[in-house]
C-alpha cells in the first residue's frame, strides 16, 4: 500500500507555494549578501556594490547548490540538512544584518509616485498569475515517470551508487533537485515543492524594476526594458502549464535568459570583477541544472579573456577556475556515483571502472533515446541515430507548428538580422548585446545537433529570436510623457487578459478554488505491484501505465535484467549481473 503521507504533491495550495518562494528568497539572498561581503574583504573589485536582491538570490542559489552537491555525497538532504542550512542562514543574517536590512529597505519606494504604484500593481498581478499556475496539478509526463522518485531518493539517502541501474533516468544528475529537496515544506499531505517556479518571480521582478526605472527617467537604451519583458512573456507562454511540475526544463530556460540578460547589461568591457564572477556562477548553475545549457559557459570564458591583461594571470584565471571547480567537481562526482560515468548519458566519457557502472550498451541506448525522441526520428528510439539530416528533418519539423516553429525559424535565422543590427558594434553596450545573442545562437546550433527537443533549448531559442529584433530606440522607455508608460500598459493588459481563465474558474467553481488555497490537490497515485527481483530486493512497478509518481521506493516502470543489490540495503546501491552463457 502507498502511504498518503509520503506522496510528494505539486498541485500545492497557493499559500504554500508563496511560502516556499519567501523562504527561498530569505535563505538565498542572505547567502548572496554574505558572499559579496566576503568577496569585498578578499579585495574583489566591485564587490562593495550589492546588486539587486533578485541577482543576489541567484548567487545564493548557486552557492547552496554547490554545497548540497558535496553534502549529498555523504548524507541525505533530509531534515538535518534543512536544519543545518536554516541555522547557517540565521547565523549569516546575524553577522550581516546591517547590509541585509539596508538592502531590503532600499527596495521599498521612498515616494509612492505614479510609477511606484503602477509597478506595484503590475507585480501583484504577475505574482497572482504565477501562483495560479504554481498551484495546479502537474501535467509533465516525466514528473510521474522518474522525477518524483528522484526527489524521494535525494531526501532519504546519500547519492546511491549505481542508482541508474534501477532506472536509467534516475542517473540524470540535475543539480536542481538538490535545492528543491532542501527547500521543501512538510505538510500533512506530503512534501510541498515550489523551487521549479521560483525563477519566474525573479524574472518578473527584473521586468517590473526596469519598467519603473524607465517610467521615472527616460532610458537611453529601450532594450533594457523591452527584452526582459518579451523574455518573460514568451517563456510564460511556453512553460506556464509546467510551473507546478519539478521538471528542470522551465527552470533552466529562465536561468539561461537571466544569464544572457546579465551579460548584456554588464558587458565585459565595463563589468567589474564581482560582476564577472556572478556571471560565472549563473552559467555554471545552468549547466548543473541541464547539460543542454553547456554553451552558456562561453560567456564567462570570454569575459575573463577580455580582462586577461589587467592583472597578473593567477588573479585573472585561477579565481574563476577555482570557483568553477567548486561548482563542477562535486557534480561530476555525483555523476560517477549514480551511473559510473563522468557525464551520463554520454557513454564515450568512460574513465572509471566501478562495479556499479551501468552497462555500456544501456548507457548508449539512453543517449540514443534522447536524440531519437528529440528528432522525432522514424526508427526505434533505442537504435543508434543513423538517419541523415534529410531523413529525420521532415519528421522533426512536422509537430513544430505555431509558437515553436516561429521561434525556431526566428532563432536559427537570426544571423540575417544580427548582421545588420551589429554591423558596427562601436560601443561596449552594443558588444554586450551582440555577444549575448551570439552565444544564444551557438546554443541553438548545439541544441539542434545534440537533441532538438524545444524544451531542451527554449532559453537559447527564445533569446536568440528576440535579441536582434529589439532596438535601442523602441517606443516607450526612451520617451518622456505618457508614451513612457506604453510598455507597462501593454504588459498589464496582456497579463489581465491571461488571468481571464483563472477568474472564470474562481467565479464558476468557488469552492474548488478555495480548496486549492487551503488544501493541496494530490497528483494521481498508481496502484503498484511488488516484484521479488533478487535476494533482499523487491521493486514496485505500476499495475498499469509507466508512471510511479510518489509511490514508495524503489519503484520503476519496468525492471532491468540482472538487477541486484550491492549490499544489504538500498543505500549501498545497485549493480547488474548477467547469467553465464549456457555450457560454461
Amino acid at each position: 500500500m502507498v502511504r498518503q503521507g509520503l506522496l510528494p504533491t505539486f498541485a500545492l495550495r497557493m499559500l504554500t507555494v508563496l511560502l516556499v518562494w519567501l523562504i527561498t528568497a530569505f535563505v538565498t539572498t542572505t547567502l548572496g549578501v554574505a558572499a559579496f561581503r566576503i568577496a569585498r574583504r578578499c579585495g574583489i573589485a566591485g564587490a562593495d556594490h550589492l546588486p539587486a536582491p533578485e541577482w543576489l538570490s541567484l548567487v545564493g542559489l548557486a552557492l547552496i547548490t554547490a554545497l548540497l552537491q558535496i553534502w549529498s555525497l555523504v548524507a541525505a538532504i533530509d531534515g538535518w540538512a534543512q536544519t543545518a542550512v536554516g541555522l547557517g542562514a540565521v547565523a549569516l543574517l546575524g553577522l550581516h544584518w546591517r547590509p541585509v536590512l539596508a538592502l531590503w529597505r532600499a527596495q521599498w519606494p521612498t515616494r509612492w509616485d505614479v510609477p511606484a504604484k503602477a509597478g506595484s500593481f503590475l507585480l501583484l498581478l504577475l505574482l497572482g498569475w504565477l501562483l495560479m499556475f504554481g498551484a495546479q496539478l502537474p501535467i509533465n509526463y516525466d514528473v510521474g515517470l522518474y522525477q518524483l522518485q528522484t526527489l524521494q531518493w535525494t531526501e532519504r539517502y546519500p547519492a546511491v551508487p549505481g542508482l541508474g541501474n534501477l532506472h536509467g533516468r534516475l542517473a540524470f544528475n540535475s543539480g536542481l533537485y538538490l535545492p528543491m529537496a532542501l527547500l521543501r515544506l512538510h505538510t500533512p499531505h506530503g512534501p510541498a515543492y515550489g523551487l521549479s517556479s521560483y525563477l519566474y518571480p525573479l524574472l518578473a521582478v527584473v521586468v517590473v524594476r526596469a519598467l519603473v526605472t524607465a517610467m521615472r527617467n527616460p532610458e537611453a537604451d529601450a532594450r533594457r526594458v523591452w527584452v526582459p519583458l518579451l523574455l518573460f512573456l514568451l517563456l510564460m507562454f511556453n512553460f506556464q502549464v509546467w510551473l507546478s511540475s519539478v521538471t528542470a526544463d522551465c527552470t533552466t530556460a529562465a536561468l539561461l535568459a537571466l544569464t544572457l540578460l546579465w551579460y548584456s547589461l554588464h558587458p565585459p568591457a565595463k563589468a567589474t570583477e564581482a560582476q564577472r564572477l556572478l556571471l560565472l556562477l549563473l552559467a555554471a548553475l545552468a549547466v548543473s541544472f541541464k547539460l543542454s545549457a553547456l554553451p552558456i559557459l562561453l560567456l564567462p570564458l570570454y569575459a575573463t579573456w577580455v580582462h586577461r591583461a589587467e592583472d597578473r594571470w593567477p588573479r585573472t584565471w585561477l579565481l574563476p577556475l577555482g570557483l568553477g571547480l567548486l561548482l563542477g567537481l562535486p557534480w561530476l562526482a555525483r555523476n560517477v556515483v549514480l551511473s559510473g560515468y563522468l557525464i551520463y548519458p554520454l557513454p564515450f566519457v568512460d574513465v572509471f571502472d566501478v562495479d556499479w557502472k551501468l552497462p555500456y550498451e544501456y548507457a548508449r541506448m539512453e543517449h540514443s533515446m534522447v536524440v531519437n525522441l528529440a528528432r522525432n526520428s522514424a526508427q526505434s528510439p533505442y537504435a543508434l541515430p543513423r538517419q541523415t539530416l534529410w531523413e529525420w528533418l521532415p519528421n522533426w519539423w512536422a509537430p513544430l507548428r505555431g509558437f515553436w516553429g516561429v521561434m525556431v525559424i526566428l532563432a536559427l535565422g537570426s544571423p540575417l538580422v544580427a548582421a545588420w543590427r551589429w554591423r558596427h558594434p562601436r560601443t561596449p553596450d552594443e558588444e554586450g548585446w551582440a555577444g549575448a545573442w551570439l552565444v544564444a545562437w551557438l546554443g541553438c546550433i548545439f541544441w539542434f545537433v545534440a537533441g532538438p527537443d524545444f524544451r531542451f533549448g527554449a532559453g537559447f531559442i527564445i533569446s536568440a529570436a528576440v535579441w536582434p529584433w529589439a532596438g535601442p530606440r523602441w517606443l516607450g522607455p526612451a520617451q518622456r510623457g505618457a508614451i513612457a508608460y506604453l510598455p507597462w500598459a501593454l504588459f498589464t493588459i496582456w497579463v489581465m487578459h491571461n488571468l481571464r481563465d483563472h477568474l472564470y474558474f474562481v467565479r464558476t467553481q468557488p469552492m474548488r478554488f478555495a480548496q486549492r488555497i487551503v488544501l493541496p490537490e494530490l497528483p494521481p497515485v498508481p496502484a503498484t505491484v511488488q516484484l521479488p527481483i533478487a535476494p533482499g530486493l523487491q521493486v514496485r512497478v505500476p499495475r498499469t501505465g509507466h508512471q510511479c509518481w510518489g509511490a514508495e521506493l524503489p519503484c520503476v516502470h519496468c525492471v532491468e535484467e540482472g538487477l541486484e543489490l550491492r549490499g544489504a540495503t538500498l543505500a549501498e546501491g545497485f549493480r547488474r549481473r548477467y547469467p553465464a552463457p549456457a555450457g560454461k
